[in-house]
């Protein structure tokens, strides 16, 4: 068997010429092993088959065997090499065109390639999903929730066999932490139960994710919060106290791996969820604060699934009489595509976006095209250098195939030298694109294979992009036109070289234009009015004491309130105020219940998410909150207990010609009619609390008059006093504990991170793929003055000025911009009115932003050519013309 598939293989390639000779001493050698064994003689012979192979024994794959002559090769690459050393500007040109464009169409892609990789690092994360509420309002997907019920998990593994597996967690406010007398603040604190590490393969380093999270008070730690915590001893056993929300002493029974980057769901510790019990209502439909996650059977298709999961938790959710229009749909949301494609609140951490994805996408290959439209247009452009050389080739028998394959090997050699290059460059510039990105993307691009793999693919790849039309177009030149001397630039080849420039204007002129329009919508967010006072205000985080009577709590609020005192005794003070949600939080960052709500009497039950914020007395006033009627809470009257203040987008739900009116009323949540009433005392203006992407949500503001998170407004003119004795009177009342001191502007402006590094990303790019442009237009516009220079020299004999012959070079240049405007502005349009779609306000679109954008370019171009074109008109004409 072995032996007729080597022998079919052997004809195939083996020439003619030689085939009989060689067979028949592969027989005798057959022969001889066949007698010591059959099977051995069988491998041998497929073995000497395989050695066989080599480029002078191959068939000839034409009529004329050029693949197989090594010598011609060697000659291909000895010719590309004078031509390439001795037009060294062009040269030049190419390569580090060729090379920037490789590099920032590579480290795009790398970044793109870590964006789309979250959490691809479980196994069979394919069938891996996270389970979240929609709530469904007559018929439509309304507010979606990224957390659901805690009985989620566990009733759709009991009722669907499709479900194999689920685990549920739950993500905390900050909290602080002890060990010992030192004292830790930790934002990346999880509860889980016991089938999270069954689910998720991180690492573990030590214990068991078989039993670690099985007990009460247990805690796993990272690699890092262990060294933190506890340097080099051994953390197993060792206890740490938990000293705000729910305190407890916690048990350390296991250390696991950091957690990569790339993952929707970070922590540096998670808590057994047994810890929780009684503080907790699991037993609760509509405590939604979980994530929920499931583990499906191999190919499960969970698009099928909505009607079981419905069945089996509806009846759960909405009850046996729900409204199919009005009612909580369960979504089964892939983890791979939660990063980037998920529009869902309260997700642990700040997401991706696709769009800005997109973008970048499209701005890499804008860079990668322009660099390729360089190398075609300067390599067209030299046809009337190249005409000769290839009219000589072909009349002493050079064929059409054998000039291709010599400009593919000078188009390989710039793309090989350019790849090179561009490895370098992105070496050198991976440092300052993770430090513009904020991520650490790859540390070294040089020993990274998908890197080195994408800088092979597209060097090849840009060769024949690059190299395959200048190679046809200059081997097609007629020789007897050529030594003739009647051939001239085709038509074809100029209108070529036109559309080519005018493509890369147009880029040039969308990208330009983009990266103005988004420093405007970020500039817009971070300069509007929101609604409130966030200079010199400042936030503190109060750690609660370790009482455990009504005794211990009172001493508890007793210190709190004098702490609150002597911080308002201060005259660089100004308010002290208190709230459960600090103002310039992201999205997740405030309380909501899904209950239906109503103004008894007045209204039907509204569905849909209601926010809600605790705040005591002095909240408003500390960050300058505008009453729009009614009046704010006061301590001193008992019945302010059960009354609320909203805000307008609260009221103007109901339909109500005068929102004024509802002060007084009382309004209800959830369907039954024994639900506490609260009394409407107050209506403030909208806020934005969060960022300008989202509207402003319908909130209601609960009376909280011990709530922990301070917020104090400061004295304009001597904040600073105000800053030190915060401090002072931080060491007096609370010595042990740290004192973490949060600028509400800062937290505002943190906000817009995200925006401004994709602002900042762009724009890098952006000039990179300009000046790419910019260089490729300046060879050419060298070249195509080099060209006239004749024609120059005559118009000067004739009495033309320097000004009037820029001025020509100008007019054809400023036709091909003018296209290239007309182009790009719808492109621009359609682009960025989809981007700016993502902000809930934004501006609107600054249409005189393309003449800005079209004028700056026209700067660019005109500039390169200018240049040029004044050192050859500048030329004597004397030396221009003393051959003709």
């Amino acid at each position: 068997m072995l032996k007729n598939w080597a022998d079919r293989l052997f004809k195939w390639y083996c020439n003619p010429d030689f085939y009989p000779d060689i067979k028949g001493d592969l027989e005798e050698i057959y022969s001889d092993h066949l007698e010591k064994s059959e099977k051995l003689a069988q491998w041998k012979y497929l073995i000497d088959v395989a050695l066989l192979f080599r480029i002078s024994l191959l068939r000839p794959i034409t009529q004329y065997p050029i693949i197989k002559d090594t010598g011609m090769f060697r000659n291909y690459f000895k010719i590309s090499v004078r031509n390439l050393a001795r037009h060294k500007m062009f040269t030049g040109i190419n390569v580090i065109g060729l090379a920037i464009g490789l590099a920032g169409f590579l480290l795009i892609n790398e970044y793109i390639r870590f964006e789309r990789s979250y959490d691809s690092f479980h196994e069979d994360v394919d069938q891996i999903y996270r389970v979240s509420y929609v709530q469904v309002i007559n018929g439509e997907d309304g507010d979606k929730d990224a957390m659901s019920s805690y009985l989620v998990g566990s009733v759709l593994n009991e009722e669907l066999p499709e479900i194999i597996q689920h685990t549920v967690s739950k993500k905390f406010d900050p909290m602080i932490l002890k060990n010992g007398n030192v004292f830790f603040k930790e934002s990346g604190i999880i509860s889980a139960d016991s089938n999270f590490l069954k689910l998720f393969n991180y690492q573990v380093i030590q214990g068991s994710k078989e039993t670690f999270l099985n007990e009460p008070n247990s805690i796993v730690l990272s690699r890092s919060r262990a060294k933190a915590y506890f340097g080099d001893e051994d953390p197993m056993g060792k206890t740490l106290q938990v000293t705000t929300n729910y305190k407890a002493t916690l048990k350390v029974t296991g250390i696991i791996e950091d957690l990569p980057d790339n993952t929707h769901y970070r922590f540096d510790m998670m808590i057994s969820d047994k810890t929780l019990d009684g503080t907790h209502d699991y037993e609760n439909w509509s405590y939604n604060n979980y994530y929920v996650y499931l583990k499906t059977a191999p190919g499960v298709d969970v698009s099928m699934l909505d009607d079981k999961v419905y069945a089996a938790t509806g009846k759960f959710i909405d009850g046996e009489d729900a409204d199919v229009n009005n009612r909580t749909r369960l979504d089964i949301h892939p983890i791979r595509d939660i990063h980037l494609k998920s529009d869902f609140y309260f997700n642990p951490q700040p997401l991706g976006s696709q769009k800005a994805i997109t973008f970048l996408v499209i701005i890499s290959i804008f860079i990668i095209t322009i660099a390729w439209v360089n190398y075609i247009n300067l390599s067209t452009a030299r046809a009337m250098d190249r005409a000769k050389e290839v009219g000589l080739r072909k009349v002493i028998g050079a064929f059409r195939t054998q000039l291709i394959i010599q400009f593919l090997c000078e188009a390989f050699l710039i793309n090989l030298v350019g790849a090179i290059v561009a490895l370098a460059i992105a070496e050198i510039s991976l440092p300052y694109f993770n430090l513009l990105v904020d991520k650490v993307i790859v540390d070294h691009v040089w020993n990274h294979q998908p890197f080195l793999v994408s800088l092979v693919v597209f060097s090849v790849g840009g060769t024949i992009a690059s190299g395959f039309y200048p190679a046809l177009v200059l081997s097609d030149f007629k020789p007897i036109a050529i030594l003739k001397g009647k051939f001239h630039n085709s038509k074809k080849g100029v209108a070529l070289r036109r559309g080519l420039v005018i493509a890369q204007f147009a880029a040039s002129m969308v990208l330009v234009a983009a990266t103005f329009i988004i420093y405007l919508q970020i500039n817009f967010m971070i300069g509007k009015d929101i609604g409130l006072s966030v200079d010199k205000v400042v936030n503190v985080l109060i750690p609660e004491d370790d009482y455990e009577d009504e005794e211990g709590r009172q001493a508890f609020l007793n210190r709190f309130n004098s702490f609150k005192e002597s911080l308002r005794s201060h005259s660089a003070i100004e308010t002290v105020g208190g709230t459960s949600n600090v103002p310039g939080g992201d999205e997740n960052d405030i309380n909501s219940t899904t209950s239906a709500v109503s103004i008894v009497g007045l209204s039907d039950r509204l569905e849909g998410t209601t926010y809600v914020q605790f705040t005591d007395d002095q909240f408003f006033d500390a960050v300058d909150m505008d009453f729009y009627a009614g009046k704010n809470f006061d301590r001193s009257i008992k019945r302010d207990t059960v009354s609320v203040v909203v805000n307008k987008s609260f009221l103007e739900r109901f339909n109500v010609a005068d929102i004024e009116d509802l002060l007084g009323e009382k309004m209800q949540f959830g369907k039954k009619e024994t639900n506490r009433k609260y009394t409407i005392i107050g209506i403030v203006n909208d806020i934005n609390r969060t960022s300008l992407k989202t509207e402003v949500e319908p909130t209601i503001y609960l009376p909280w008059m011990n709530a922990d998170n301070l917020v104090i407004e400061l004295n304009d003119i001597n904040y600073l006093a105000g800053i030190e004795h915060l401090e002072n009177t931080w060491k007096d009342f609370y010595p042990d504990a740290p004192l973490d001191i949060t600028y509400l502007d800062e937290r505002f402006a943190s906000l817009y991170d995200q925006d401004k590094r994709f602002g900042d990303t762009f724009l890098v790019f952006a000039l990179l793929a300009i000046l790419v442009a910019i260089l490729g237009l300046f060879g050419l516009s060298s070249f195509l003055s080099i060209q006239r220079s004749k024609e120059v020299g005559v118009r000067k004999v004739l009495g033309a000025t320097k000004t009037q012959i820029v001025a020509i070079f100008y007019k054809d240049f400023f036709v091909l911009i003018a296209v290239s405007v007309l182009i790009g502005s719808p492109i621009v349009y359609f682009l960025m009115n989809s981007w700016l779609d993502n902000y809930a306000y934004r501006i609107d679109f600054p249409w005189w932003m393309l003449v800005i954008a079209g004028a700056l370019i026209s700067v660019f171009a005109l500039a390169t050519v200018g240049y040029q074109t004044s050192k050859v008109a500048s030329l004597d004409p004397a030396k221009t013309l003393k051959y003709e």
